[in-house]
């Protein structure tokens, strides 16, 4: 199995749909900013149990460098 390096921030939101929409792009700027060039920001939407609400996961992992 592959190695897969441990994320450096894991956020998970839950909630209606219209907040958790807004929150996600806010943030997925905001940690954009923050890290630059240096990570990749990954989001993953998902429905969730109760009617009219997502999960959204937002994980920030550290950019790999190619070998030289």
């Amino acid at each position: 199995m592959p190695h897969r390096p441990r994320p450096l921030l894991a956020i998970r939101l839950i909630g209606p749909a219209e907040t958790v929409t807004v929150q996600k792009r806010y943030l997925t700027a905001y940690y954009a900013k923050c890290y630059g060039d240096t990570a990749i920001c990954r989001t993953s939407t998902h429905p969730a149990s109760h009617t009219g609400e997502v999960r959204v996961y937002l994980t920030i992992t550290r950019k790999e460098t190619p070998p030289r």
